[in-house]
């Protein structure tokens, strides 16, 4: 899979943005499985071998379109303290899932579309950048004394995670600002009864 990080620019970016702009649209409006590379063609406005010159497969494109369109839904943020900063984290998460790209996206990540190799890695990509994230915010913590050291920085992202996707995938329940707010302060209160070591 390309760097998200390494864009093009001039014509090249105009075509990537219309490409991924309409990848984005038709996953919102069809799903992954009933996607066609043809569809996004019509859409972007880029012929349909300019696309499969670039991307090759549409799970490819995919899979590229929606990595560039996480880069920036879960920033690393840095309030100065532990809580506001998984706050901060939990309610771009709820931003993302309520969003209608964002829940394209979430689709894509937990439908049989993650059979496909491309979806697959991207997944695997997708919660390494997550983790990542993560231990970048609990050695924050740990280093102002407001969590153990031993604190497994995956077991708090699923901490503040999970009660989000649980009622969104499981429950079909609403997720709203609050309760990310809640997420965050159960994640923190376990990481500090030493629930959350690894």
């Amino acid at each position: 899979m390309s760097s998200p990080s390494q864009r093009p620019g001039g014509r090249s970016a105009r075509v990537r943005e219309a490409v991924f702009e309409a990848v984005l649209s038709e996953l919102a409006e069809r799903g992954f499985a009933a996607m066609t590379v043809e569809d996004v063609a019509a859409r972007s406005g880029v012929h349909k071998t300019t696309i499969y010159r670039r991307w090759g497969t549409l799970s490819q494109l995919v899979a590229e379109a929606v990595v560039d369109m996480s880069e920036t839904t879960v920033p690393i943020p840095d309030t100065g303290s532990l809580e506001s900063d998984l706050r901060a984290v939990a309610r771009s998460i709820v931003a993302l899932v309520t969003d209608s790209r964002g829940r394209a996206l979430v689709a894509a990540l937990f439908s049989d579309a993650v059979r496909t190799p491309e979806i697959a890695e991207f997944k695997r990509d997708f919660y390494a950048t997550r983790y990542a994230l993560a231990d970048v915010v609990v050695q924050r913590g740990v280093q102002r004394g407001e969590i153990p050291a031993d604190v497994s920085p995956a077991d708090l992202l699923a901490a503040v995670a999970a009660p989000i996707y649980y009622r969104l995938l499981v429950a079909d329940m609403p997720v709203d600002a609050a309760v990310g707010d809640r997420a965050a302060a159960s994640a923190v209160a376990a990481a500090r009864a030493g629930a959350l070591s690894g």
